[in-house]
């Protein structure tokens, strides 16, 4: 989901329809997917 919002520039209403997903779904997963992503590169540093 992230490569779909991020690099290949979708709107979340997109990917939701490619995915057969809830659109509220998906603004969840991204926005914990971004947690997760902020937290793991904060440990690299």
């Amino acid at each position: 989901m992230l490569r779909r919002a991020y690099f290949e520039d979708k709107s979340h209403s997109a990917i939701a329809e490619e995915l057969d997903l809830p659109l509220g779904t998906v603004k969840s997963r991204l926005r914990l997917a971004m947690v997760k992503l902020r937290a793991a590169l904060e440990n690299l540093e």
